[in-house]
């Protein structure tokens, strides 16, 4: 689409129109960083939840075959009671993947890039108006 500065009639629209994009450009860019520091630890979280999740059923899994062979009560119910924590363990952690997944940091992805895009078209137009604040002041 082509921006159309010849409806800026004074150098007051043109003023507020600067200041409107400006604030505009402001918001985009912090939006921009903070995405992309929530991405950097998205992505390491949904690493660290998924290898968390892999090692807790592990656990479990060797505990459970352990269970079969011991005969000692308080040594089998010492057995059970980590059982029993490591899948609480486990819960918390896919309860947490709900959260950082692979699909939650695409989408972040995704927002990160149309916000990127938006730098150039916004400072385009911050230089449009501009050039015609200048024509109008001539």
């Amino acid at each position: 689409m082509v921006i159309s500065y010849d409806l800026l009639e004074t150098v007051e629209q043109c003023d507020l129109a600067l200041e409107i994009l400006n604030a505009e450009k402001t918001t985009v860019s912090r939006r921009l960083r903070n995405l992309g520091e929530s991405l950097e630890s998205k992505s390491d979280r949904t690493v660290e939840t998924s290898e968390g999740i892999a090692a807790s059923e592990a656990i479990i899994n060797g505990f459970q075959s352990a269970l079969s062979s011991i005969t000692d009560e308080k040594t089998r119910r010492d057995l059970e009671l980590k059982v029993e924590v490591e899948e609480t363990k486990l819960k918390r952690l896919q309860n947490r993947q709900a959260s950082y997944n692979a699909v939650a940091v695409i989408e972040d992805q995704v927002d990160h890039t149309q916000l990127e895009a938006q730098i150039p078209v916004l400072d385009d137009a911050i230089a449009g108006v501009e050039s015609r604040k200048t024509a109008l002041e001539a």
